[in-house]
């Protein structure tokens, strides 16, 4: 009876060991797999990417794979992102692609007022600078290459240009039956009554520019420009306006011989929307031409050049 009972005892004794040590493996597999999950989940938390407002967002899917592409996000819209995802889950491959500049190619909208100084002017008749003035306005085509700082550009403009006399000295601009411009005087010719006199040549034309660029820095809004530009002058106008006792007297001649194509060097310095330039043509205004008098005096066309200066926009 007692040998029943220590080999039951014993027995017994087995078994518990035996469901003790079931248990710690139960336990021992519960922390690995917490362990194992805790790692799973950490990794795919570090492959999470998160964008903030996105422009667009595609989802491609086949047989075989998930495709998902982001285009544009905030504050960059050229941002891009792809993603393409193994149906089966066991496959991922991922591209980012950086903000890369591209070749920048617009249309700009040019403004210049100015003011006038024509060189070389004939000795006694200087023209008056604040009385001489400039407007131009037209458009250009601007190309950058990518990942430039130099930009070229062409395009056209219309310019108006006056050259005018001094009000002091009652001095005026007249033309010849040969068509050359000349110089007079109304007091000297016994028109001191004249008042009010204002002369001044006009002149028209299609301008070309070709200009180089230059800023300071990739994300400077300051630059430099130079080039030629190239004038088509269609129209030209000598005006005299006096007043004569109560009377209003204007007076516009044509027929005078000018240059119909002139070169201008021009240089721009430009900060912002607003800029300096400068213009100076080395050919004259009006055409190379004289004539013989009766008297064997030779006249000849006044050989200026254009000088101008003033605000670009």
């Amino acid at each position: 009876m007692y040998r029943f009972l220590y080999t039951f005892a014993a027995e017994k004794q087995k078994i518990l060991l035996v469901l003790i040590n079931k248990e710690k493996m139960r336990k021992y597999f519960m922390l690995l797999a917490l362990a194992v999950a805790t790692v799973a989940n950490a990794t795919e938390m570090n492959d999470t990417v998160t964008f903030s407002n996105p422009t667009k967002v595609t989802v491609m899917t086949n047989d075989s794979v998930q495709k998902i592409k982001v285009t544009g996000k905030k504050d960059d819209e050229s941002f891009r992102y792809e993603t393409t995802v193994a149906i089966d889950k066991t496959k991922t491959s991922t591209k980012i692609f950086k903000k890369v500049a591209g070749d920048d190619a617009k249309w700009v909208i040019d403004l210049g007022i100015g003011w006038s100084a024509p060189t070389n002017t004939p000795n006694g008749h200087g023209f008056a600078v604040f009385r001489s003035g400039e407007v131009f306005a037209g458009v250009r085509y601007c190309y950058t290459p990518k990942g430039k700082t130099q930009t070229y550009s062409t395009g056209l403009w219309c310019d108006w240009r006056t050259y005018g006399l001094p009000h002091s000295g009652k001095s005026y601009i007249n033309k010849t039956k040969e068509d050359i411009v000349t110089f007079g005087n109304y007091t000297a010719e016994g028109n001191d009554d004249y008042s009010d006199v204002n002369s001044r040549i006009n002149i028209f034309s299609l301008s070309v520019p070709f200009l180089f660029t230059q800023k300071f820095g990739k994300k400077s809004k300051s630059s430099f420009s130079i080039g030629p530009v190239v004038n088509f002058n269609l129209r030209g106008r000598i005006n005299n306006d006096y007043t004569d006792g109560d009377n209003d007297v204007e007076i516009s001649t044509k027929g005078f011989d000018y240059n119909v194509v002139t070169v201008d060097f021009m240089g721009i310095l430009k900060s912002g929307g607003i800029g300096l330039y400068f213009k100076y043509s080395p050919m004259s205004v009006l055409k190379k031409k004289d004539i013989t008098v009766a008297d064997g005096t030779i006249i000849e066309n006044p050989q200026f050049k254009a000088l101008s200066f003033g605000l670009f926009f």
